[in-house]
């Protein structure tokens, strides 16, 4: 009988135990543990610099200078997180947990991945960095940015930090661990336009995002204005005139009420367009107006040109801008008209003309040109398609960027010109989207989302009191695009938001005249 109750109590036990439940383990919470157990193996000492808020880890690379002073429109070194509203200029390159780079805005690790592209602006990125996220900053980047890390005492021992307490300023540079939860989640990540790395982060994967603060700002609309005018105050300067001209126009309005014999009187009113110039007088060579004065030191928006350029057939962009001048002048020597010509009249808004451009960012670096054989120059690659353009203000004004409606008629048949422009004359808040021919889905996630709406920017009050038009979408070209060596494929070149650019322009001569 003892034997029988012993025999009936551990089938009893084994029946009970049969119908306990396993515990349910969620993805995040299988990913948490695997990604704790793989900094238990490959960073140790990170263990206890978790954070509870976003679940993930944090290496300080660089503390930032809380000692630099903040200005009109610059935080300066105050922490991003005490700041109700502001823009972050920003570095980042994205790995998997082996090491493999799926983005990156770094020249020099696109180089060593076979990825670089001459037609890709490696700066670094401008994106909202308020109180509120909405969605345009990768959430681990925006947990980093808006909150107190707290690190393991050993840990800031370790490295010599002032504490135990750090927050995300200018200067400041952190590797970040991160969950799919607060990185690129259930969609993963494909890049374009240059920034992509060699390998594609797949879905539902933890990813290492390296991210360096540049610069910290109010409003890039004053930044923009700011660069600018310091561009032509100094070429100016050096003139000894006023060789960048300001853009004003004259508009009727009425000043009083129509009176009983139904006379009324109007007055003109001039309006100056804030962060929109041109000159007249700019020649291909002319140091004065050179692409070497196109860099604003203060800016800290970028590397210069140079720091892109590929090391092929030019050593620096001095040895490009030489060849792209003598192109140049063995191209248009015939067509150009001397500045005293009476053919070389104003074009004016009905003005119809055959114009060739290059466009380029402050720092010199060229996006665009419809000239064949500066694109073979500067690309390596020459477009059999690529011609002159025709434009007439009065007809195609909505068809390119408002600086070239407000500036083109002002200029010469037969001579050459140059416009300055802040965004909002040309790509405005939303800016273009790099993009890759290659790349089989859209790049707009997480760091590339360019949702920006009106209605975003107007919440936060960012249109300023400048007097800008209402933000031109239309591209001035074509989104050229070159193929290079390596797995990028294709890349037409992005234009951030609130980015000022700089367009040399020719105007032939019209038939008669030529």
């Amino acid at each position: 009988m003892k034997q029988l109750l012993a025999i009936f109590a551990l089938l009893c036990t084994l029946s009970l135990g049969s119908c306990v439940k396993e515990p349910e383990v969620s993805g995040a919470d299988l990913e948490s543990r695997a990604l704790r157990a793989w900094i238990k193996k490959n960073r140790p000492e990170l263990l206890k610099n978790h954070q509870a808020t976003g679940d993930y880890y944090v290496d300080v690379l660089e503390w930032g200078d809380a000692s630099v002073a903040k200005d009109d429109n610059d935080f300066g070194g105050e922490p991003i997180m005490e700041q109700d509203t502001c823009w972050m200029i920003y570095n980042f390159t994205g790995y998997d947990l082996t090491g493999d780079v799926c983005v990156t805005r770094e020249s020099l690790t696109a180089r060593m991945q076979n990825t670089f592209s001459k037609n890709t602006h490696y700066v670094p990125y401008l994106n909202y960095c308020g109180s509120t996220n909405m969605y345009s900053l990768l959430e681990g980047t925006y947990l980093s940015t808006r909150n107190v890390l707290k690190l393991d005492e050993e840990y800031v021992q370790s490295k010599g930090f002032p504490s135990s307490d750090f927050a995300m300023r200018k200067g400041a540079k952190v590797r970040l661990y991160l969950p799919s939860s607060v990185g690129y989640g259930a969609t993963g990540t494909t890049q374009e336009g240059g920034y992509e790395g060699q390998f594609h982060l797949d879905t539902n994967v933890p990813v290492i995002m390296d991210v360096e603060v540049v610069r910290v700002v109010k409003n890039p609309s004053d930044l923009e204005v700011s660069m600018v005018e310091t561009v032509v105050k100094d070429a100016n300067t050096r003139a000894g005139k006023d060789i960048w001209l300001t853009v004003q126009t004259e508009s009727n309005t009425d000043s009083s009420e129509e009176s009983e014999d139904s006379s009324s009187s109007s007055s003109t009113e001039t309006e100056t367009y804030t962060g929109l110039y041109y000159t007249t007088e700019y020649e291909p060579g002319n140091e004065t107006l050179s692409p070497a004065y196109m860099t604003v030191a203060d800016a800290e928006v970028g590397t210069c040109y140079e720091d892109s350029f590929d090391t092929g057939r030019y050593a620096d962009m001095k040895a490009l801008d030489e060849a792209i001048v003598k192109a140049l002048d063995e191209k248009f020597a015939d067509m150009e008209l001397a500045a005293d010509d009476e053919n070389a009249k104003v074009i004016g808004k009905d003005g119809s003309t055959t114009i060739w451009y290059i466009a380029r960012f402050l720092d010199g670096f060229i996006l665009d040109t419809n000239i064949p054989e500066v694109r073979e120059l500067v690309f390596d690659s020459s477009d059999d398609s690529t011609s002159s353009l025709t434009y007439t203000a009065s007809t195609n004004k909505d068809d390119y960027v408002g600086a070239w409606y407000h500036c083109i008629p002002k200029l010469k048949y037969g001579r050459w010109g140059a416009i300055i422009t802040t965004s909002g004359y040309a790509y405005g808040a939303e800016g273009i989207s790099g993009s890759t021919s290659s790349s089989s889905t859209s790049s707009n996630v997480g760091y590339y989302d360019y949702g920006y709406g009106y209605g975003y920017y107007d919440y936060y009050n960012y249109y300023n009191s400048y007097s800008y038009p209402y933000y031109m979408s239309y591209p001035i070209y074509d989104t050229p695009s070159y193929t290079y060596d390596g797995d990028t494929g294709s890349i037409s070149t992005e234009v951030q938001p609130y980015t000022p650019l700089v367009f040399y322009i020719f105007v032939e001569p019209t038939e008669s005249e030529e």
